[in-house]
């Protein structure tokens, strides 16, 4: 609800307490893991692999590492189940099916990518050997080091994209689209953004980044007699991009409060939470190493939230017998909570895996951890066999399918159905 007589108007999507705890306030969970990394590297020798303590649970003996803290944390409890949220809200609800059925079926073509690209340099390999030409090690493990990078770049677009996504939202409960500020907040939502990425790439401690040693980018490689790089030159021009890009917009809204016109407190809010964290993962190797769960946890509990609520308002409230089966599903934020670690006990460690291991005679547990390792950006390819980068990029179809059907269901201008589950109609 907006208040008129205020100079700083605040817009709630769902309500204040919940908005803050769950759309903006989820971003903290993200700066609790800031916090704990930063915390490792002041204290531990090794941060990566020195454990905080150990904790004992009968006959295991859990060594507490940040593997265990963050990702495994992060992969199991939220990232695993909110890919779940979009296989329910797709593939159980008849209108997708009517709607988008080439679309639904085309998303399992991801699973394929992966694998594909990881061992296409194998097979190339073994053909040409039969002509005498032999392919070097590391050029076999190319095509892993082009997929992982690959998918980083589309789940950090991907969580870049909710973000942006959120922030509209904001501005459409406000009626915030005057032509100046609407193209004030497209450039800097992108540029605050997306440059902490780019002034990771061009620094120094790129290369002082575990799994990113033999990614070389050529950026830092003299190209003129007195020694200057492309990296070189781009690191301070992007920071600078960067500095100014916050001051400006700063400034900008003190100009408009000054000159009478209403901010919109709650977009505010919600990118001040969120700019700095981006920032901060991207600026020391050691954050860097985790910088998916850092960025990705807070996308992950909106995500719950927001499937969630369309889900109530569209199947729980609605007696059509179609919606029988996802009515089920959403029946209350415990069973959709259950349905979704079920999905990850099944796919990603229970009977899935045992059903695995009896087919393929591989010791899967041990695989699984170093897969999901990958997966997170604490592995690099070149740790792992063959098997296991298959096994990581065929997991990642799940990451990568909820990606492109995300990009497909969440157009709030173009679906006036979704529109009215999100209480958006009334809006321009």
């Amino acid at each position: 609800m907006a208040f008129a007589q205020e100079r700083i108007q605040f817009n709630w999507l769902l309500s204040r307490n919940r908005d803050l705890a769950y759309y903006i306030g989820s971003a903290l969970v993200g700066w609790f893991y800031v916090l704990i990394i930063t915390y490792s590297v002041r204290l531990l020798d090794s941060p990566l692999t020195d454990p905080f303590t150990t904790l004992s649970i009968g006959k295991w003996t859990i060594p507490l590492t940040l593997e265990v803290l963050v990702v495994f944390s992060w992969a199991f409890l939220l990232d695993a189940p909110h890919l779940w949220g979009t296989l329910a809200r797709t593939f159980f609800d008849p209108d997708e099916w009517r709607q988008r059925k080439g679309v639904l079926i085309k998303s399992f073509v991801w699973f394929l990518v992966g694998p594909a690209m990881i061992i296409g340099p194998y097979l190339m390999g073994d053909l040409l050997a039969g002509f005498g030409i032999n392919i070097t090690p590391p050029t076999l493990v190319l095509g892993s080091i082009v997929f992982l990078i690959f998918f980083r770049l589309w789940a950090y677009y991907h969580v870049v994209r909710q973000h942006w996504g959120f922030f509209r939202l904001y501005k459409r409960k406000a009626n915030d689209f005057d032509p100046f500020s609407d193209k004030v907040d497209t450039w800097f939502f992108n540029l605050s953004l997306y440059l902490p990425l780019l002034i990771f790439l061009t620094s120094t401690y790129f290369y002082e980044t575990p799994g990113f040693e033999s990614i070389d980018l050529g950026l830092r490689s003299p190209i003129l007699p007195n020694g200057a790089s492309v990296g070189g030159i781009l690191y301070p021009i992007f920071w600078t991009a960067y500095l100014l890009t916050i001051i400006g917009y700063f400034l900008i809204q003190i100009r408009l409060y000054i000159r009478g016109s209403p901010l919109n407190g709650s977009k505010l809010i919600y990118m001040a939470l969120i700019v700095p964290l981006h920032l901060v993962a991207f600026s020391h190797p050691i954050l860097v190493v985790f910088v998916t769960p850092i960025v990705t946890v807070g996308h992950n509990i909106q995500y719950h939230v927001i499937v969630y609520e369309f889900a109530k308002k569209k199947y729980k409230m609605s007696a059509d017998p179609r919606y029988r089966l996802a009515r089920l599903l959403f029946k209350n934020i415990l069973v959709y909570l259950l349905f979704g670690l079920a999905f990850t006990f099944l796919f990603y460690r229970g009977p899935f895996i045992k059903f695995m291991e009896s087919v393929t005679g591989l010791a899967l547990d041990g695989l699984l951890f170093n897969s999901i390792g990958m997966m997170a950006g604490i592995r690099h390819p070149e740790q792992l066999n063959l098997g296991q980068k298959v096994f990581a990029s065929f997991l990642l179809g799940w990451a990568m399918q909820h990606y492109y059907l995300d990009s497909k269901i969440w157009r709030v201008s173009r679906d006036k159905g979704l529109r009215k589950a999100l209480d958006l109609e009334e809006s321009p």
